[in-house]
């Protein structure tokens, strides 16, 4: 990257300046079905800050292109997330969304933020005003015209530097940019490049945005003292007046988890619409799930039970498959069915962590079936914090299976369960937690089936330090690369009760190991981790006089 000259010291608004208030719209859908039921594009296209995600796919082959061209969205700088473009005759996305500057990516689609694909006579993306991409991949595949899309510096976009950027079966025999240093939209749009010093945020190549600001910042209006006004914020921003705040006052109500609204702005927020919920504190575009909209334009929460079909069906089966999935629960006090499966790696940023797993503070009772199946972001259960029943009939599961980094359940408040429980192949999970756990449930719910493999020793914690013990260890004789070291092991440690070698529970010993720099050296790491050599001993289990191995 190059460098410039930056200037870093632009105005943030403050509250006379003249900041006219956004329009904010929920998800934004061209497809098939809205073009064919001639929906209002008029309205759409004056949204300013999209709260949900932006679908453009028209089918072009199945609608008169003339009328989907004419769409347009030439105010839309922010996008909560994530946009999909796809099967369309357009040529460039240019006069589309010229604005376009951030995806937030706090939605994705199978893991992607950013999905241009199959438009046949695409040539150039043409989306000049994207600066920055905050969470999720890309994917630019089957436009088989586009050229450019291998030369834009992605890196310069992507918030997240760990993430994927896929562009296949696009024109591959394109010219270099003829007329930017390197990296363009078009033949004639270069890629904006901002200072090194600006960290991705800039105005132009030698103005620098206020460090609050996401996407970069335009000018609020065109006069001497205009100041600039952040395209989006890092955390939280007040509506009317454009400033951006860590959170949002106590007067307030949030909406949408990154504006703040007054209770009468709510009510007409979404495009002349709104509802209050002060449960959650929020404004929200209509009632969520688990909520009855009242007078006065307020969602007031149901209770979730069989007798209204668990509020008419809103939490009854939920499937988590990713981070982004717990949001389904976040307003469920009671469901069916749980299922949290396959769930691989996160986005590392706290935030994230943090408003995926608050979904789960409303959750009291499952009446069904839980499952948790390998899923690799929990080391304990605590995070269903308010969670006091599992199963309301003898017919009722509960299954916790492969979780490799799971080490506990509940270690303070447990729910007490009814019907089956199966707890099995959780590599760090010690059997005596197990144990405590359905000892709990056991004095308080006698209606409980455990599978044998749940009391099963080998069955979970093969990976752990479910035990510990200090033993007497002798160093024999010391050789070049070899050393003979003698472990006195109390027999307890590798027999079972009836004390008769028939019965080893143990019959390898597992010996973790480092080559040392000098002679007296102490190292505290997980054995699991790679800085540690391993070998395996079969244990020798003639009986000594001392009645050790």
């Amino acid at each position: 990257m190059g460098t410039f000259l930056a200037n870093t010291h632009a105005e943030i608004p403050t509250k006379n300046a003249n900041y006219p208030s956004r329009r904010v719209c929920g998800d934004i859908r061209v497809t098939l079905f809205e073009l064919k039921r001639d929906f209002d594009v008029h309205t759409l296209s004056s949204c300013e800050i999209s709260l949900g995600s932006v679908i453009y796919a028209p089918m072009h082959f199945s609608v008169d292109t003339s009328t989907i061209t004419a769409i347009r969205f030439p105010n839309l700088r922010e996008v909560h997330g994530y946009i999909l473009l796809a099967y369309s005759s357009m040529h460039s996305f240019s006069s589309m969304f010229p604005r376009l500057s951030v995806i937030h990516g706090k939605d994705l689609y199978h893991g992607y933020s950013l999905i241009i694909m199959d438009n046949f006579l695409l040539e150039s993306l043409g989306l000049t005003s994207l600066i920055s991409i905050r969470r999720g991949n890309i994917i630019i595949a089957r436009n088989s015209q586009l050229c450019y899309a291998r030369s834009l510096h992605w890196d310069d976009v992507m918030e997240t530097k760990n993430t994927q950027v896929i562009a296949r079966q696009n024109r591959d025999n394109c010219a270099f940019c003829p007329t930017c240093p390197s990296a363009c939209w078009s033949p004639t749009q270069c890629q904006q490049r901002c200072s090194p010093n600006c960290q991705g945020n800039c105005l132009s190549e030698t103005v620098c945005c206020p460090e609050q600001c996401v996407g970069g910042c335009h000018y609020s209006n065109i006069t001497a003292t205009s100041s600039l006004i952040c395209n989006a914020c890092k955390n939280m921003r007040i509506h009317k007046t454009g400033l951006c705040v860590e959170k949002c006052p106590d007067n307030m109500l949030k909406a949408g988890g990154a504006l703040c609204v007054t209770h009468k702005e709510c009510t007409s927020f979404f495009l002349g619409t709104g509802f209050i919920s002060d449960e959650i504190n929020e404004c929200v575009l209509s009632c969520p799930p688990g909520f009855t909209r009242m007078s006065r334009s307020r969602c007031v929460r149901c209770i979730s039970s069989p007798a209204n079909n668990y509020c008419h069906g809103a939490c009854k089966d939920r499937h988590i498959r990713s981070i982004g999935d717990f949001r389904s629960l976040k307003y469920c006090s009671r469901v069916h069915t749980l299922n949290i499966y396959n769930i691989e790696t996160v986005d590392t940023r706290r935030n994230t962590f943090l408003e995926a797993f608050s979904a789960l503070s409303s959750l009291e009772q499952i009446d069904h079936e839980f499952t948790i199946h390998n899923v690799k972001i929990f080391s304990a259960l605590s995070v269903f914090s308010r969670l006091r029943r599992i199963g309301i009939t003898s017919n009722s599961s509960m299954t916790i299976e492969e979780n490799e980094f799971l080490t506990e359940l509940w270690p303070s408040t447990q729910p007490i369960i009814q019907g089956s429980l199966n707890i099995v192949r959780n590599a760090r999970l010690c059997l005596k937690n197990i144990v405590n756990f359905i000892n709990y449930t056991m004095t308080r719910e006698t209606d409980l089936q455990v599978t044998r493999d749940t009391r099963n020793e080998y069955a979970n914690g093969y990976l752990a330090s479910c035990e510990s013990n200090f033993l007497s260890i002798t160093i024999g004789k010391v050789y070049s690369f070899t050393a003979n070291i003698n472990v006195a092991i109390p027999k307890e440690s590798f027999l079972r009760s009836s004390g008769t070698a028939e019965h080893l529970r143990r019959p390898f010993l597992s010996v973790y190991y480092k080559i040392t720099r000098t002679k007296n050296e102490t190292h505290v790491d997980a054995t699991h981790s790679n800085k540690w050599s391993r070998v395996v001993e079969k244990v020798n289990y003639n009986l000594t006089p001392q009645g050790k191995y």
